[in-house]
């Protein structure tokens, strides 16, 4: 046997595609930014850019509400780029990392791949957006965090199977999967506020998972398993 007196390849420490790993970044970077801001500051960008079903839902023309659509739709996205606390963030990055790498991969190399991969993450986002303001009405408190991407992001990873092929969302598999993930959410709604210090949106994280799952089969098609033909 050949001795090979190279040394051995070292794995890198994140094994992730780079818009993942610059995406969770991102995140902890704004969230710096945020828990250095002024006390006015902070609150003008919680007002701005995190979730107000209270704003949202304001008729037009009331001092609650937004100037324009634009600026209410924005609030469906911008939500996820701020966060209640490090442990909120961190958490964020880290469910991020873990399965969004499996996503990006399956969307392929380059800007094309980057490119559907975010708009994987920001539609789970948006889904999770809209389920929390439907379910809470104008009386839902303010909501802020990444967590219906994330959750997005995990139903993306879930419905591919060992194989390397994609599950059809009512197979077994991923309906057994989906109830683990709202058995979670569950305990954490129970357990989040004495454990995280605040309450849980499971809505943002109920519709997240669900419109991720669906984004996942709309831009990654041709990994759907080829239906059987009877003869």
């Amino acid at each position: 046997m050949a001795f090979d007196p190279s040394p051995p390849r070292r794995e890198p420490l994140i094994n992730a595609p780079l818009v993942v790993t610059a995406t969770a970044a991102a995140l902890v970077v704004l969230h710096a930014i945020t828990y250095l801001a002024s006390d006015a500051d902070y609150l003008k960008l919680q007002s701005d850019f995190a979730l107000w079903p209270q704003r949202f839902w304001a008729p037009a023309g009331s001092e609650m509400a937004y100037e324009n659509s634009l600026q209410a739709s924005l609030t469906l996205i911008s939500t996820a780029l701020l966060h209640s606390g490090w442990m909120h963030v961190l958490t964020n990055a880290a469910m991020l990392l873990a399965f969004g790498a499996p996503s990006a991969r399956v969307m392929g190399p380059g800007w094309g791949g980057a490119s559907k991969w975010m708009l994987l993450l920001v539609g789970s986002v948006a889904a999770g957006s809209l389920l929390y303001l439907v379910v809470r009405g104008a009386g839902g408190p303010p909501a802020v965090g990444a967590s219906g991407g994330t959750s997005g992001l995990m139903a993306a990873a879930f419905l591919f199977g060992p194989n390397g092929r994609m599950r059809s969302p009512f197979s077994r598999e991923f309906i057994t999967i989906s109830l683990a993930f709202a058995f979670v959410n569950l305990v954490l709604v129970l357990a989040g506020p004495q454990l995280l210090g605040a309450p849980i949106a499971w809505e943002a994280h109920a519709g997240g998972f669900l419109g991720g799952a669906v984004m996942m089969i709309l831009l990654a098609p041709q990994y759907m398993r080829p239906r059987l033909v009877r003869r």
